[in-house]
Parts: structure tokens; C-alpha cells; sequence
């Protein structure tokens, strides 16, 4: 699936700062995080609160949230109850989803203000039940309905031998098993990972060296301030959570030959991102000044045990694709989601000449599941800006097999 533009742009991007599992950012919950990014985006963006007809959040893991979160979100950012909104979920490739809804409700017209964006917290996610007991043990057998009563309005517990009962059943992480698990073929993403490596022969002391160098980009970018004018603040959180160097090194000395290990991969993370986008002629109708114009977006979906390459596929398609439309144009900066850092020379090797990642990804920064592609994407727009390139794409891959890109275009011309 690919789609080439003439008049999408981009009035505004913010994000929250990343934060780790029961890190900074465990006071908030998707929703504030959610709320914080889109009202940051709005007000950036210089627009009228009450003008914005869509929202569209990337979440994976909403169980437990209640009713339309990303509803809630936008009225806790002072949007209009009158809003469109709709959580989207497309694992790890749920905020690119949700901007390419995005755009296609503002080319049929039946939106003219959107925000698009993800909210994740690893963090705050619930823990799952199941129905049904998984072991037998006395008189509980396996297969059996747990035994509950009711103890609120949406509450229940067990109403008899409740340690017996819990020896019976498990509790379910929904992060990674909705976020990182195939259930058609029973794998992680990581086994995956682990077996694309082998098959491709991807060097151990390759990815160590990129990723080595994310965690590098990332601790010079936080300490300089260099992410400060993407962020907004949550609460006095106002910087990533870095994985600490001691911890980082104490990694490395006890698996030295893992390539899929603390050092060298992502981990779930807390966070939200939100990109205001519109049509040219509405941001003129509106005197606004976008920062960017988006020249197209590619998604490709293929077999689960090659998602590592996916983004490098999806970027090349959207390059072909707007070569093959008459805009043959060099791209000389990109962020591309480090979800293992396995898939780093990979990027590098695709893409020679191209700035990728300038100051860090992924695997150092955290991985927000459905906030992650708006967050780099944001990242992107101000690195555009700081570092004055005038064309730049963003790329993530998901789980169960597919990539996604956005191609951007920072140019005077659109900078009304």
C-alpha cells in the first residue's frame, strides 16, 4: 500500500518524554500521557481547540482504560466532546496508522483539522485473568470457570480458596503478549529476531557498535538539551529516561554474546506523541505555518519472521514510488526505530549517505509500542529543522510481519 501527495502538511508535532518501566513517567497513565501530547501539538500548532474534528491514538495495550481512550485523551487536552476519535491498533505500527487515517479522512474531506499520534504506558498496563483455570489442582480442574463474586460495579474477586484458585490460573502481561507475541505460530518477536539474525548472518560485533552508538547519540542529545524542544514536560519529567551506563555495562559483561539483549534492544516503554496535520489550503485558510509537508506514506505487510526488514522494504517503496511520480529526490536524514538492533546495518547498509537516527534510538531511548511512530516521526520534524535538511523519512516495523515510512518535506515554499 503506498500513497503519493500533493497537499498534506504538518502544522505541529510534540511529544512526552520516554519513560522506562516503573520509571519517571509511572504516575501517568496512557490517557494523561495521550492528553499532554495532544495539547502540546494543538497549542504549537496555533490552532483553535475546538476546530480540530479528528483524533487518531495508536494503542496497543487498552484493556483496562475504559471506553474510548483516545476520546478521553483529546477531552483531557481540551478538545471539543464533540471530536471524532478512534483508538488504532496495529502493534508497533499503530501511531503511522493512525497518521495515514489521518490523512485519508482530510483527502475525502470528511476532516480538515486532525491530530494523529500513539499513547503507550508499559508502566500502568493491567495485568490479565483469564476465564478459565489453566492447571487442576483439588477440586478446581483445568478447563473449569474460575469462582468469583461480584464486588463492584466492574470489579469482581474470587469468592473461595483464592490462593488455590491463583495456583490455578496465571496472570497475563498484555504488553507482551498482545505487544510482542505471534499467537498464529506461537513466537516472540524476539525468537524471531534471534532466527533472522542467524539466517542473515548479521554480526554480533555489528550491531554491539550501532547500538553502542545509540546509547551514545542518546546520552549527548539528553545532556545537551537537543530533545528539550520537541518535548513537553509531564509534570517535572521533562527528559528521556536513560538506562543507566553502569547497568548498561554490567549487561554486556553477563551476556557478551546475547544480540538481542538489554544493550543491543528495545524495551517497552512509557510515552505519547501527536502531529497536527491539515491540508495546504486549510493551514493558508487558517494563516498557519506548517513545518513540514508530507510527500507520501508506504505500508507493507509480509511474513512475521521478516518484520526486521519491513521498514527497510516500506522506505523503499515510498522512494520508488515517488521517483516513479516525477519527484526523484535525495533524502538525507532518517529515523528508523531500533526495535532490535539487529535491524541497525540494516538501515545502514540500505541507506548509504543518510543521516539515520542522529541522536539515538530506540534501543537506547525506550519503545512506546503505539506511540513509537509518531515519536520518531516528531523526532524527525525537529531534527529536520535543527540540522536544516530539507527531506527526511521516518520507518517502524510490526509485529506479525510489516513495515511502514513517511517521506517529509521541510521546504521554504511550504513554510507559509
Amino acid at each position: 500500500m503506498h500513497k503519493v501527495l500533493d497537499d498534506i502538511v504538518v502544522l505541529s508535532a510534540a511529544r512526552t518524554p520516554v519513560g522506562r518501566f516503573r520509571g519517571s513517567l509511572s504516575p501517568f497513565d496512557a490517557i494523561d500521557l495521550g492528553a499532554s501530547a495532544i495539547g502540546a501539538a494543538v497549542e504549537r500548532a496555533g490552532a483553535d481547540a475546538a476546530a480540530v474534528d479528528t483524533v487518531n491514538m495508536g494503542m496497543v495495550v487498552s484493556a483496562g482504560y475504559g471506553l474510548a481512550p483516545a476520546k478521553a485523551a483529546a477531552l483531557r487536552a481540551g478538545l471539543s466532546p464533540e471530536v471524532h476519535s478512534r483508538v488504532v491498533e496495529s502493534v508497533c505500527g499503530s501511531a503511522m496508522d493512525a497518521i495515514g487515517l489521518a490523512i485519508e479522512s482530510l483527502l475525502a474531506g470528511t476532516a480538515k483539522l486532525a491530530v494523529a499520534g500513539g499513547m503507550e504506558s508499559r508502566t500502568n498496563a493491567p495485568y490479565l485473568v483469564g476465564p478459565t483455570f489453566r492447571r487442576s489442582k483439588g477440586e478446581h480442574k483445568r478447563g473449569d470457570r474460575l469462582r468469583v463474586t461480584r464486588a463492584g460495579a466492574y470489579r469482581f474477586q474470587l469468592s473461595e480458596n483464592p490462593e488455590q484458585q491463583l495456583e490455578c490460573t496465571g496472570l497475563v502481561d498484555p504488553t507482551t503478549y498482545d505487544g510482542l507475541f505471534w499467537p498464529a505460530e506461537k513466537k516472540f518477536m524476539r525468537q524471531y529476531a534471534l532466527e533472522f539474525a542467524a539466517a542473515h548472518g548479521i554480526k554480533l560485533d555489528d550491531v554491539n557498535r550501532w547500538s553502542a552508538e545509540s546509547h551514545r547519540r542518546a546520552k549527548e542529545a539528553t545532556e545537551q538539551g537537543l530533545f528539550s524542544e520537541e518535548i513537553v514536560p509531564c509534570g517535572e519529567v521533562d527528559r528521556d529516561d536513560l538506562v543507566p551506563y553502569e547497568r548498561l555495562t554490567r549487561e554486556l559483561q553477563e551476556n557478551p554474546a546475547d544480540i538481542a539483549s538489554l544493550f543491543n534492544s528495545s524495551t517497552p516503554a512509557d510515552a505519547a506523541a501527536a502531529l497536527v496535520l491539515t491540508t495546504g489550503a486549510y493551514a493558508q485558510r487558517l494563516g498557519a505555518r506548517p513545518v513540514a509537508r508530507v510527500l507520501g506514506y508506504a505500508r507493507l505487510d509480509g511474513p512475521a519472521a521478516e518484520y526486521l526488514v519491513a521498514p527497510v522494504q516500506a522506505a523503499q517503496l515510498l522512494l520508488r514510488e515517488l521517483e516513479g511520480a516525477g519527484r526523484p529526490a535525495e533524502f538525507t536524514i532518517a529515523e528508523a526505530n531500533e526495535a532490535f538492533g539487529i535491524q541497525l546495518p540494516l538501515f545502514h547498509d540500505a541507506f548509504p549517505g543518510v543521516e539515520i537516527n542522529v541522536h539515538g534510538g530506540a534501543v537506547a531511548l525506550g519503545h512506546p509500542l503505539g506511540a513509537a511512530g509518531a515519536r520518531i516521526t516528531t523526532t524527525l520534524l525537529y531534527a529536520m529543522k535543527r540540522y536544516d535538511h530539507r527531506l527526511g523519512f521516518s520507518t517502524i516495523c510490526y509485529g506479525g510481519g510489516g513495515g511502514y515510512a513517511f517521506a517529509m518535506e521541510r521546504d521554504v515554499r511550504w513554510i507559509l
